[in-house]
């Protein structure tokens, strides 16, 4: 499963490196879930930290950069940001639900559904097969999968439900809108790698 391939490949690289975890309690909980944790460096010394993530999601979750392969446009999200009060501009993002997915795959089209009103098309996972996914900060447990799907189709209605608590905006730019806005710091970092994964696939398949 996704989890226990990401378990298994984060205590290798953990081995690998000479930190040790030696102690995480549970400090807090609720959509987000803050771990009280402690490490042993390879020459002895110890430290605490304040470690948050989405244990429930297997701390994983998925982007998708949609690729318009006639027009050569790309489907962006404007939505509600919790931690800026405020619109961001965003790619369609989403956890990983052991529950109703059986890949990250299966995650991102969930999501791509829910959130864009899109299905189908043609994918590509943007890491290789064995990554365990790309950290989403330095204090966060949480890693994501970026995705590329090309040219998918409306979904039905009744399948591109929302959630209640989401304002979320469907756009549509060019991929020199799409560049300008990242150089404007306009875009939120996962989608930020999602999108340089993304393009470079495409410049190489020669698509744009």
């Amino acid at each position: 499963s996704a989890c226990s391939f990401t378990l298994l490949a984060w205590c290798t690289l953990r081995a690998m490196s000479g930190f040790t975890i030696t102690s995480e309690t549970q400090a807090y909980k609720r959509y987000l879930t803050v771990f009280d944790r402690q490490i042993t460096y390879p020459d002895g010394r110890t430290a605490a930290f304040d470690i948050v993530g989405h244990p429930r999601s297997s701390f994983q979750f998925a982007v998708v950069f949609v690729y318009w392969s006639e027009r050569k446009r790309v489907t962006l999200l404007r939505e509600f940001a919790q931690a800026a009060a405020g619109l961001v501009y965003n790619f369609p993002t989403g956890s990983y639900d052991a529950g109703k997915d059986t890949s990250l795959q299966q995650s991102a089209a969930r999501e791509l559904s829910e959130e864009a009103g899109l299905t189908g098309g043609t994918w590509h996972r943007l890491l290789d097969d064995d990554h365990p996914g790309i950290l989403e900060g330095k204090w966060c447990s949480n890693r994501f999968t970026p995705f590329l799907v090309i040219d998918p189709v409306q979904a039905e209605p009744q399948v591109a439900a929302r959630d209640v608590e989401e304002h979320i905006e469907v756009i549509e730019w060019s991929v020199e809108e799409l560049r300008a806005a990242i150089l404007r710091g306009e875009l939120l970092t996962p989608s930020v790698q999602t999108a340089f994964s993304a393009l470079a696939w495409l410049e190489r398949e020669k698509l744009l």
